[in-house]
């Protein structure tokens, strides 16, 4: 069991530095947009940031807690994780679409 929570922690952890690439990634190209569009780039940049921190905050809950209480925290992790995966990838379609 403390195998299968640290492999899983480690998953979720891994899956939160590759967003925030993405999220860099996001901001970089809003610092080369137009002055219109750093507008968007920036809020959704902000956004995206707030939902990382939601993650992460729920990893380091997860961190702390053994037994039932890890499997009910692990489904609220699995919920900010998979939010912050739809949001960093819908900025990202978004964004592409652009010209």
């Amino acid at each position: 069991m403390e195998n299968d929570k640290k492999s899983y922690m480690q998953k979720l952890a891994d899956k939160i530095v590759e967003w925030d690439k993405k999220i860099d990634e996001l901001k970089k190209q809003g610092n080369e947009a137009t002055s219109v569009m750093k507008e968007d780039y920036t809020k959704v940049a902000a956004d995206l940031k707030i939902k990382k921190k939601e993650a992460e905050e729920k990893l380091k809950e997860l961190k702390g807690i053994s037994g039932a209480g890890w499997e009910e925290l692990k489904k609220g992790a699995e919920l900010a994780v998979n939010d912050l995966s739809e949001a960093v990838n819908k900025a990202l379609s978004k964004f592409k679409k652009q010209p």
